[in-house]
């Protein structure tokens, strides 16, 4: 009877301790990932990268000035003003180390209302079954995988006259002289209810109408060209395209094609897909 009860309470304590090391294992891995992704621009000046995050806000800014995505104007008394933030990324090689920092401005799109500032939405991404089906094609096939990076996805697709969306300022980053002005939109931006399904439309029209492809029946995020021996499918997770084909020639045409549509980063052969760790041997 004891030897029963010294048994329980070591396996009590074994319990305990077990826990213990849980939760400061996971402590220690959301302070790591919010060290290497800051949620505000505040804890992004006080880390000892931000001369490489305040590159990447600088490039968002560039690119969303280029695209002519708002202009400054003054808001009507009852207008529903949106808010706006900075959301941080790094993005990971299979290995985890960092390769890239990515700033985005996103629209707080929580804040538009049902039925007046925006009615249906819908933004279909890759589904895991086809991502899993397609690396096994090109196991079985041998074929290419390459990855492109789709820039300023959203702003590819305009707001019309009666989308009428005014945000505000970018925080940290209001316009001298001009901090009371607020953004009318011109273009989507992410956050924003409608933007998901504004870039599928865009892309649609790309791939369908001016490149040839054809939609999977089965899952619409799915695009692909098949011309005897030749096969090209390309995977799309919202900005990001996973791109199978059976040469590398193919790759090059199809990435020089998609390009004079929309502008592109090529981050070329495939290595990470969605925690999925890609080997080529």
């Amino acid at each position: 009877m004891l030897e029963r009860e010294g048994q329980s309470d070591w396996m009590m304590w074994a319990d305990l301790v077990t826990s213990l090391v849980e939760e400061y294992t996971m402590a220690a891995e959301i302070g790591e990932a919010e060290a290497l992704e800051p949620r505000t621009l505040a804890k992004v000046k006080c880390c000892p990268d931000w001369p490489l995050w305040e590159k990447a806000i600088n490039e968002e800014l560039e690119t969303l000035c280029q695209a002519g995505t708002w202009e400054l104007t003054e808001a009507p008394p009852d207008a529903n003003i949106v808010g706006s933030k900075w959301v941080f990324r790094t993005k990971k090689d299979a290995a985890g180390n960092v390769i890239r920092y990515k700033a985005c401005l996103v629209a707080q799109g929580f804040s538009q209302v049902p039925g007046i500032d925006y009615f249906d939405t819908f933004a279909p991404v890759a589904k895991f079954a086809a991502i899993r089906s397609v690396l096994v094609m090109a196991a079985a096939k041998d074929l290419e995988l390459h990855q492109i990076d789709i820039k300023g996805a959203y702003l590819n697709r305009e707001l019309t006259g009666h989308e009428v969306i005014f945000m505000q300022q970018p925080p940290g980053y209001h316009a001298p002289g001009l901090a009371k002005l607020m953004c009318r939109l011109r273009k989507t931006l992410y956050g924003l209810k409608r933007s998901g399904q504004r870039w599928y439309q865009k892309l649609v029209e790309i791939m369908l109408t001016h490149l040839g492809f054809a939609h999977c029946d089965i899952d619409q995020a799915v695009f692909f060209q098949h011309e005897g021996q030749a096969i090209i499918i390309v995977l799309v997770h919202v900005d990001d395209c996973t791109i199978a084909v059976t040469s590398i020639t193919l790759i090059a045409d199809f990435k020089a094609q998609i390009s004079e549509y929309v502008d592109i980063t090529d981050l070329g052969e495939l290595h990470w897909l969605l925690s999925i760790e890609i080997k080529h041997d």
